[in-house]
């Protein structure tokens, strides 16, 4: 993996307006998979509380909520019925709900829809390309994002899994991601282990840091997300600044101090915009 600052996939569904911020500089999405700025969590939840009834929600806002309840997952389409290829993803989209309504709820949102003029609001669908798909997993994050049409092979295989989602909820929450990938498989565990938790507890972070831990070997797809081709044989630290930047990664037994001036210098080379929970513009 090369050194500094690297664009991995959690950029790609933070393509809720046509361009997006990706840590120092912009990039113009056009389809994504995960990660972003947004979270499907409804306008009801208040942070660290749990959810409560909002006389005001809409039904889509209320049937996010219950799929949260139930651990299924959230599609939501929005599209122009004025539009052939909108319609054409539309009937995509019903077809793909027939055989995946156990695990997910389909909605279908007109974006000149009044009554879910919050929900478009909130992903700026008016802002981007149509039709938008975005896939929600059930902690709220959203871990899948198209801005064209796609088939039902695609959307089947939107699902994500649970480490996948966690990191992707922690990143659209603004907090720096301290990713430990180890395992069986790998060396100096213990070493590595420790770093990340006095790194994550010192109190130079102000809370804003979050250590996640994960087995290499029973995750391709959160190794892909980051830009890993394979499992790696030590154990190893990447540090994820919101809304997805992978800004330094340290292999092998490591300190506190090593993270701390990895990150230093990822802030320094970022520019005075930039802080452990994300770079502003």
């Amino acid at each position: 993996m090369t050194a500094g600052t690297a664009r991995v996939g959690w950029l790609a569904a933070a393509l809720l307006s046509a361009t997006v911020m990706s840590g120092c500089g912009k990039v113009t999405s056009t389809k994504g998979g995960s990660g972003g700025e947004a979270a499907l969590a409804s306008p009801v939840e208040k942070r660290g509380q749990a959810a409560t009834t909002d006389i005001s929600a809409s039904a889509a806002e209320r049937a996010i909520e219950q799929a949260r309840r139930d651990g299924k997952y959230a599609f939501i389409l929005f599209y122009r019925p004025s539009e052939q290829a909108d319609s054409k993803m539309k009937d995509t989209f019903s077809r793909a709900q027939a055989s995946l309504s156990a695990k997910a709820v389909f909605l279908a949102i007109d974006v000149n829809s009044s009554v879910e003029s919050r929900l478009i609001e909130k992903y700026r669908a008016r802002q981007v390309p149509l039709p938008l798909t975005l896939v929600g997993a059930p902690n709220g994050a959203i871990v899948g994002a198209f801005t064209k049409a796609v088939d039902e092979e695609t959307l089947a295989g939107a699902f994500v899994s649970p480490k996948v989602a966690q990191v992707a909820k922690a990143l659209q929450s603004r907090k720096l991601v301290v990713l430990c990938l180890q395992g069986s498989g790998t060396k100096h565990n213990r070493e590595s282990s420790r770093a990340a938790q006095q790194f994550v507890a010192d109190p130079r972070l102000a809370g804003q840091a979050m250590l996640i831990a994960a087995d290499p070997a029973q995750e391709a797809g959160l190794l892909k997300r980051c830009g890993i081709n394979s499992a790696p044989a030590e154990s190893s630290i990447l540090l994820l600044l919101p809304p997805g930047n992978l800004v330094a990664t340290v292999a092998g037994a490591t300190t506190k101090e090593v993270l701390l001036a990895k990150l230093q210098t990822a802030l320094a080379a970022c520019g005075s915009g930039c802080g452990p929970s994300g770079c502003t513009p």
